[in-house]
Protein backbone atom coordinates (compact mmCIF):
# COMPACT_ATOMS: atom_id res chain seq x y z
CA UNK A 1 0.00 0.00 0.00
CA UNK A 2 2.96 2.29 1.11
CA UNK A 3 4.20 1.27 -2.34
CA UNK A 4 1.58 2.28 -4.30
CA UNK A 5 1.12 5.89 -2.68
CA UNK A 6 4.79 6.56 -3.55
CA UNK A 7 4.29 5.37 -6.91
CA UNK A 8 1.35 7.64 -7.14
CA UNK A 9 2.54 10.23 -5.78
CA UNK A 10 5.73 10.42 -8.42
CA UNK A 11 3.06 10.25 -11.60
CA UNK A 12 0.97 12.97 -10.17
CA UNK A 13 4.39 15.01 -9.95
CA UNK A 14 5.39 14.20 -13.23
CA UNK A 15 2.44 15.09 -14.49
CA UNK A 16 2.25 18.32 -13.38
CA UNK A 17 6.03 19.09 -14.17
CA UNK A 18 5.53 17.08 -17.88
CA UNK A 19 4.45 20.85 -19.61
CA UNK A 20 7.48 22.85 -17.85
CA UNK A 21 9.88 20.06 -18.86
CA UNK A 22 8.36 20.27 -22.15
CA UNK A 23 8.40 24.02 -22.79
CA UNK A 24 11.86 24.30 -21.57
CA UNK A 25 13.68 21.48 -24.24
CA UNK A 26 11.27 23.04 -27.12
CA UNK A 27 12.73 26.59 -26.09
CA UNK A 28 15.38 28.46 -28.16
CA UNK A 29 18.94 27.68 -25.92
CA UNK A 30 19.89 30.82 -27.82
CA UNK A 31 16.88 33.18 -27.55
CA UNK A 32 17.88 36.09 -25.73
CA UNK A 33 16.85 36.62 -22.07
CA UNK A 34 17.82 40.13 -21.34
CA UNK A 35 16.50 43.81 -22.93
CA UNK A 36 18.65 46.83 -23.81
CA UNK A 37 18.71 49.15 -20.98
CA UNK A 38 21.23 51.72 -22.88
CA UNK A 39 19.70 55.30 -23.97
CA UNK A 40 17.99 55.54 -27.18
CA UNK A 41 15.99 58.97 -26.66
CA UNK A 42 16.81 61.95 -28.60
CA UNK A 43 17.51 61.28 -32.29
CA UNK A 44 20.32 59.37 -32.91
CA UNK A 45 19.47 56.29 -34.10
CA UNK A 46 22.30 56.66 -36.37
CA UNK A 47 25.46 58.94 -35.92
CA UNK A 48 24.53 62.66 -36.29
CA UNK A 49 26.10 64.06 -39.55
CA UNK A 50 26.09 67.98 -40.17
CA UNK A 51 28.65 70.89 -39.45
CA UNK A 52 29.97 72.81 -36.44
CA UNK A 53 31.71 76.74 -36.40
CA UNK A 54 34.72 76.04 -34.35
CA UNK A 55 37.24 73.86 -36.26
CA UNK A 56 36.77 77.16 -39.21
CA UNK A 57 35.86 80.11 -36.84
CA UNK A 58 36.72 79.08 -33.05
CA UNK A 59 35.08 82.65 -31.54
CA UNK A 60 34.61 84.53 -34.45
CA UNK A 61 31.29 83.12 -36.15
CA UNK A 62 28.59 84.51 -37.07
CA UNK A 63 25.05 84.59 -38.44
CA UNK A 64 26.26 85.22 -42.16
CA UNK A 65 29.44 82.56 -42.11
CA UNK A 66 27.33 80.14 -40.44
CA UNK A 67 24.02 80.45 -42.73
CA UNK A 68 26.16 80.34 -45.84
CA UNK A 69 27.68 76.98 -44.61
CA UNK A 70 24.06 75.25 -44.44
CA UNK A 71 23.22 76.75 -47.56
CA UNK A 72 26.68 75.14 -49.12
CA UNK A 73 25.04 72.05 -47.34
CA UNK A 74 21.88 72.44 -49.26
CA UNK A 75 22.86 73.51 -53.15
CA UNK A 76 25.94 70.94 -52.95
CA UNK A 77 23.44 67.85 -51.77
CA UNK A 78 24.86 67.22 -48.81
CA UNK A 79 22.16 67.35 -47.24
CA UNK A 80 20.20 65.51 -49.21
CA UNK A 81 23.08 62.96 -47.98
CA UNK A 82 22.26 62.83 -44.61
CA UNK A 83 24.50 66.47 -43.07
CA UNK A 84 21.13 68.16 -41.30
CA UNK A 85 22.59 69.70 -38.20
CA UNK A 86 24.12 73.08 -38.46
CA UNK A 87 25.61 73.87 -34.88
CA UNK A 88 26.72 76.99 -33.70
CA UNK A 89 29.83 76.40 -31.01
CA UNK A 90 31.46 79.10 -28.96
CA UNK A 91 31.21 83.13 -29.69
CA UNK A 92 27.06 83.70 -29.45
CA UNK A 93 26.67 84.50 -26.03
CA UNK A 94 26.63 88.42 -25.28
CA UNK A 95 25.82 87.50 -21.23
CA UNK A 96 24.17 85.62 -18.73
CA UNK A 97 20.41 85.94 -19.43
CA UNK A 98 21.46 84.61 -22.08
CA UNK A 99 21.51 87.68 -24.29
CA UNK A 100 22.77 86.42 -28.14
CA UNK A 101 25.45 88.55 -29.43
CA UNK A 102 23.41 90.77 -31.83
CA UNK A 103 26.43 92.68 -33.60
CA UNK A 104 26.83 88.70 -34.47
CA UNK A 105 23.50 87.55 -34.78
CA UNK A 106 21.44 90.67 -36.06
CA UNK A 107 18.44 88.80 -36.50
CA UNK A 108 18.69 87.94 -32.38
CA UNK A 109 17.12 91.26 -31.84
CA UNK A 110 14.16 92.00 -30.52
CA UNK A 111 11.72 94.95 -29.51
CA UNK A 112 11.59 94.55 -26.04
CA UNK A 113 15.62 94.53 -25.25
CA UNK A 114 16.11 90.74 -24.94
CA UNK A 115 17.47 88.69 -27.80
CA UNK A 116 15.96 85.80 -29.59
CA UNK A 117 17.35 82.77 -31.49
CA UNK A 118 13.93 81.63 -32.79
CA UNK A 119 14.29 83.87 -36.32
CA UNK A 120 17.83 81.85 -36.98
CA UNK A 121 16.63 78.48 -36.15
CA UNK A 122 13.26 79.18 -38.21
CA UNK A 123 15.35 79.80 -41.14
CA UNK A 124 17.88 76.61 -40.74
CA UNK A 125 14.40 75.05 -40.30
CA UNK A 126 12.76 76.21 -43.66
CA UNK A 127 16.07 75.07 -45.31
CA UNK A 128 15.10 71.31 -43.80
CA UNK A 129 17.95 71.55 -41.83
CA UNK A 130 17.93 71.22 -37.85
CA UNK A 131 19.67 73.67 -35.58
CA UNK A 132 22.48 73.17 -32.88
CA UNK A 133 23.61 75.31 -29.93
CA UNK A 134 26.92 75.22 -27.20
CA UNK A 135 27.15 75.60 -23.64
CA UNK A 136 29.25 74.07 -20.81
CA UNK A 137 27.85 72.32 -17.73
CA UNK A 138 30.05 74.57 -15.32
CA UNK A 139 29.39 78.26 -14.48
CA UNK A 140 32.06 79.25 -17.48
CA UNK A 141 33.25 78.09 -20.56
CA UNK A 142 36.24 76.68 -22.59
CA UNK A 143 37.32 79.81 -24.80
CA UNK A 144 36.72 81.53 -21.15
CA UNK A 145 39.60 79.57 -19.66
CA UNK A 146 41.99 78.71 -22.26
CA UNK A 147 41.60 81.90 -24.88
CA UNK A 148 40.71 84.72 -22.00
CA UNK A 149 42.16 87.37 -24.57
CA UNK A 150 39.40 86.29 -27.20
CA UNK A 151 37.58 89.13 -28.63
CA UNK A 152 34.56 87.38 -28.52
CA UNK A 153 34.21 86.24 -25.14
CA UNK A 154 31.03 87.02 -22.47
CA UNK A 155 30.55 90.18 -21.53
CA UNK A 156 29.80 92.10 -18.10
CA UNK A 157 30.56 91.80 -14.55
CA UNK A 158 31.76 88.23 -13.45
CA UNK A 159 28.12 86.93 -12.96
CA UNK A 160 27.06 88.49 -16.13
CA UNK A 161 29.84 86.09 -17.64
CA UNK A 162 28.74 83.08 -15.92
CA UNK A 163 26.58 81.59 -19.47
CA UNK A 164 27.36 78.39 -18.51
CA UNK A 165 23.95 75.93 -17.59
CA UNK A 166 25.95 75.62 -13.53
CA UNK A 167 22.61 75.89 -11.38
CA UNK A 168 20.28 76.96 -14.76
CA UNK A 169 20.27 73.38 -16.22
CA UNK A 170 16.14 73.12 -16.57
CA UNK A 171 15.87 77.10 -17.08
CA UNK A 172 18.56 77.11 -20.04
CA UNK A 173 17.63 74.06 -21.43
CA UNK A 174 13.79 75.32 -21.42
CA UNK A 175 14.85 78.66 -23.50
CA UNK A 176 17.29 76.67 -25.88
CA UNK A 177 14.81 73.88 -27.13
CA UNK A 178 11.34 75.03 -26.19
CA UNK A 179 11.72 79.17 -26.96
CA UNK A 180 14.14 79.39 -29.47
CA UNK A 181 14.05 75.43 -31.48
CA UNK A 182 17.25 74.33 -31.05
CA UNK A 183 17.68 70.63 -32.13
CA UNK A 184 20.91 69.77 -30.87
CA UNK A 185 23.35 70.74 -27.87
CA UNK A 186 26.78 70.10 -27.36
CA UNK A 187 28.09 70.08 -23.62
CA UNK A 188 31.96 70.99 -22.90
CA UNK A 189 32.80 70.59 -19.30
CA UNK A 190 35.82 73.27 -19.07
CA UNK A 191 33.88 74.71 -16.14
CA UNK A 192 33.86 71.63 -14.57
CA UNK A 193 37.90 71.88 -14.59
CA UNK A 194 39.52 74.73 -15.29
CA UNK A 195 38.32 77.07 -11.93
CA UNK A 196 39.46 75.56 -9.49
CA UNK A 197 41.04 77.79 -6.34
CA UNK A 198 44.82 77.67 -7.93
CA UNK A 199 42.97 78.75 -11.03
CA UNK A 200 44.84 82.49 -12.53
CA UNK A 201 42.00 83.39 -13.66
CA UNK A 202 39.67 83.12 -10.22
CA UNK A 203 43.29 84.41 -8.28
CA UNK A 204 43.00 87.71 -10.52
CA UNK A 205 39.28 88.16 -9.72
CA UNK A 206 37.83 87.84 -13.43
CA UNK A 207 35.84 84.37 -12.37
CA UNK A 208 34.28 82.81 -9.47
CA UNK A 209 35.54 79.89 -7.83
CA UNK A 210 34.26 76.26 -8.83
CA UNK A 211 36.19 73.45 -7.13
CA UNK A 212 36.70 71.06 -9.71
CA UNK A 213 35.16 67.66 -9.93
CA UNK A 214 36.54 66.72 -13.35
CA UNK A 215 40.13 65.52 -14.17
CA UNK A 216 41.46 64.68 -17.43
CA UNK A 217 44.47 62.67 -16.77
CA UNK A 218 43.12 60.98 -13.49
CA UNK A 219 40.23 58.94 -13.45
CA UNK A 220 40.11 58.62 -9.41
CA UNK A 221 40.36 62.75 -9.14
CA UNK A 222 37.35 62.90 -10.84
CA UNK A 223 33.89 63.12 -8.60
CA UNK A 224 31.84 60.81 -11.12
CA UNK A 225 28.56 60.60 -9.68
CA UNK A 226 28.32 64.13 -9.47
CA UNK A 227 29.35 64.57 -13.01
CA UNK A 228 27.24 61.93 -14.08
CA UNK A 229 24.18 63.39 -12.36
CA UNK A 230 24.94 67.12 -13.78
CA UNK A 231 24.50 65.63 -17.62
CA UNK A 232 21.60 63.33 -16.20
CA UNK A 233 19.78 67.08 -15.55
CA UNK A 234 20.41 67.99 -18.39
CA UNK A 235 18.26 64.70 -20.28
CA UNK A 236 15.66 65.08 -17.72
CA UNK A 237 15.33 68.86 -18.85
CA UNK A 238 15.28 67.75 -22.59
CA UNK A 239 12.65 65.11 -21.89
CA UNK A 240 11.11 67.91 -20.29
CA UNK A 241 11.20 70.65 -23.28
CA UNK A 242 11.35 68.60 -26.04
CA UNK A 243 8.84 66.32 -25.47
CA UNK A 244 8.47 65.40 -29.06
CA UNK A 245 11.97 63.66 -28.26
CA UNK A 246 13.73 65.65 -31.35
CA UNK A 247 16.84 66.61 -29.98
CA UNK A 248 20.31 64.96 -29.55
CA UNK A 249 22.57 65.43 -26.69
CA UNK A 250 26.06 65.49 -27.29
CA UNK A 251 28.80 64.94 -23.91
CA UNK A 252 32.31 66.53 -24.51
CA UNK A 253 34.60 65.62 -21.34
CA UNK A 254 37.25 63.83 -24.13
CA UNK A 255 36.96 60.52 -22.44
CA UNK A 256 37.46 61.76 -18.61
CA UNK A 257 35.23 60.67 -15.40
CA UNK A 258 34.94 57.12 -16.92
CA UNK A 259 32.40 58.52 -19.51
CA UNK A 260 32.90 55.53 -21.67
CA UNK A 261 31.03 52.91 -18.59
CA UNK A 262 27.45 55.22 -18.46
CA UNK A 263 27.98 58.10 -20.98
CA UNK A 264 25.99 55.43 -22.82
CA UNK A 265 23.13 55.51 -21.03
CA UNK A 266 22.47 59.27 -20.75
CA UNK A 267 23.69 61.41 -24.01
CA UNK A 268 23.60 59.99 -27.86
CA UNK A 269 27.24 61.44 -28.74
CA UNK A 270 30.41 60.27 -25.99
CA UNK A 271 33.31 62.43 -26.66
CA UNK A 272 36.25 60.21 -26.63
CA UNK A 273 39.82 62.08 -26.58
CA UNK A 274 40.86 65.64 -26.46
CA UNK A 275 40.75 68.19 -29.40
CA UNK A 276 41.53 66.64 -32.61
CA UNK A 277 44.54 68.95 -34.60
CA UNK A 278 44.84 69.00 -38.37
CA UNK A 279 48.02 66.38 -38.09
CA UNK A 280 48.08 63.16 -38.33
CA UNK A 281 49.13 62.49 -35.51
CA UNK A 282 46.28 63.89 -33.85
CA UNK A 283 44.04 62.56 -35.83
CA UNK A 284 46.09 58.78 -34.95
CA UNK A 285 45.72 59.81 -31.30
CA UNK A 286 41.70 60.27 -31.35
CA UNK A 287 41.02 57.46 -33.79
CA UNK A 288 42.72 55.14 -31.27
CA UNK A 289 40.68 56.36 -28.51
CA UNK A 290 37.33 55.44 -30.48
CA UNK A 291 38.78 52.27 -32.08
CA UNK A 292 39.07 50.67 -28.91
CA UNK A 293 36.05 51.20 -27.15
CA UNK A 294 33.75 50.10 -30.15
CA UNK A 295 31.68 47.97 -28.50
CA UNK A 296 30.21 51.02 -26.26
CA UNK A 297 28.79 52.15 -29.85
CA UNK A 298 25.41 51.26 -30.48
CA UNK A 299 21.94 53.20 -32.40
CA UNK A 300 21.12 55.87 -30.11
CA UNK A 301 24.58 56.29 -28.52
CA UNK A 302 27.69 56.93 -30.16
CA UNK A 303 31.68 57.36 -29.80
CA UNK A 304 32.59 60.98 -30.68
CA UNK A 305 36.43 61.10 -31.58
CA UNK A 306 36.23 64.53 -32.92
CA UNK A 307 34.67 66.94 -35.87
CA UNK A 308 36.30 66.36 -39.15
CA UNK A 309 39.24 68.47 -39.73
CA UNK A 310 39.07 68.65 -43.48
CA UNK A 311 39.90 71.75 -44.98
CA UNK A 312 43.05 72.63 -43.01
CA UNK A 313 46.72 71.59 -42.08
CA UNK A 314 47.40 67.91 -43.17
CA UNK A 315 43.75 67.36 -44.54
CA UNK A 316 43.65 70.57 -46.84
CA UNK A 317 43.44 70.01 -50.47
CA UNK A 318 47.00 69.23 -50.90
CA UNK A 319 46.94 66.23 -48.75
CA UNK A 320 43.95 64.79 -50.48
CA UNK A 321 44.56 60.91 -49.80
CA UNK A 322 44.79 61.88 -45.97
CA UNK A 323 41.59 63.70 -46.08
CA UNK A 324 40.15 60.93 -48.11
CA UNK A 325 41.51 59.13 -45.16
CA UNK A 326 40.20 61.01 -42.23
CA UNK A 327 37.00 60.31 -43.66
CA UNK A 328 37.08 56.65 -44.07
CA UNK A 329 37.93 56.11 -40.66
CA UNK A 330 35.48 57.88 -38.99
CA UNK A 331 32.76 56.34 -41.20
CA UNK A 332 34.32 53.18 -40.35
CA UNK A 333 34.02 54.24 -36.52
CA UNK A 334 30.32 55.42 -37.13
CA UNK A 335 31.22 58.48 -35.78
CA UNK A 336 29.27 61.18 -36.07
CA UNK A 337 30.16 62.91 -39.41
CA UNK A 338 30.52 66.40 -38.34
CA UNK A 339 32.20 69.20 -40.98
CA UNK A 340 34.42 71.58 -39.32
CA UNK A 341 35.91 73.81 -42.38
CA UNK A 342 34.56 77.15 -44.10
CA UNK A 343 31.89 75.60 -46.79
CA UNK A 344 31.97 79.17 -48.30
CA UNK A 345 35.83 78.43 -49.42
CA UNK A 346 35.78 75.20 -49.66
CA UNK A 347 37.23 73.38 -52.87
CA UNK A 348 35.20 70.67 -54.82
CA UNK A 349 37.96 68.08 -54.18
CA UNK A 350 37.26 68.25 -50.55
CA UNK A 351 33.44 68.35 -50.95
CA UNK A 352 33.56 65.17 -52.94
CA UNK A 353 34.90 63.72 -49.92
CA UNK A 354 32.42 64.72 -47.89
CA UNK A 355 29.63 63.29 -50.24
CA UNK A 356 31.66 59.90 -50.84
CA UNK A 357 27.94 57.88 -50.69
CA UNK A 358 29.85 54.45 -49.83
CA UNK A 359 31.46 55.91 -47.05
CA UNK A 360 28.58 57.72 -45.91
CA UNK A 361 26.72 54.13 -46.19
CA UNK A 362 29.02 52.70 -43.73
CA UNK A 363 28.81 54.95 -41.16
CA UNK A 364 25.17 54.90 -41.25
CA UNK A 365 24.79 51.51 -41.48
CA UNK A 366 22.71 50.49 -37.79
CA UNK A 367 24.42 47.29 -37.97
CA UNK A 368 27.42 48.93 -35.88
CA UNK A 369 28.39 45.81 -33.88
CA UNK A 370 29.07 43.43 -36.57
CA UNK A 371 31.86 45.38 -37.67
CA UNK A 372 33.42 46.27 -34.01
CA UNK A 373 36.05 43.77 -33.79
CA UNK A 374 37.05 44.19 -37.36
CA UNK A 375 37.98 47.59 -36.42
CA UNK A 376 39.49 46.56 -33.40
CA UNK A 377 41.99 43.56 -35.39
CA UNK A 378 42.26 45.97 -37.87
CA UNK A 379 43.72 49.38 -35.37
CA UNK A 380 45.84 46.82 -33.84
CA UNK A 381 47.90 45.90 -37.14
CA UNK A 382 48.44 49.91 -37.40
CA UNK A 383 48.80 50.03 -40.66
Amino acid sequence: MRKHKIRSGMIGLALILAPSIAQAQSADPLAPTGRWTANTDGQAATPPMGWNSWNAFFTDMDEEKVLASAQKIVSSGLAAKGYRYINLDEGWWEKRRMLVRTEKFPSARTDDGSTSFRPFTDRLHAMGLKAGLYSDLGRNTCAQAYMPDEPNLPRGNVREREVGLYGHIDRDIGLYFGEWGFDYIKIDGCGLRAYGPDSALVKSGRYRELYPILDLRDVNKSDIPAVRNLFEQVKVALARHASDGDYLLSLCIWGSANVRSWGKDVGNISRTSDDIAPRWDALLTNFDTAATRALYAHPGSWNDPDMLFIGKGDFDENHLVEAQSHFALWAMLNAPLLIGTDLRKTPPLLMDVFGNDRLIAINQDRAVIRRSSWIVRAISRRW
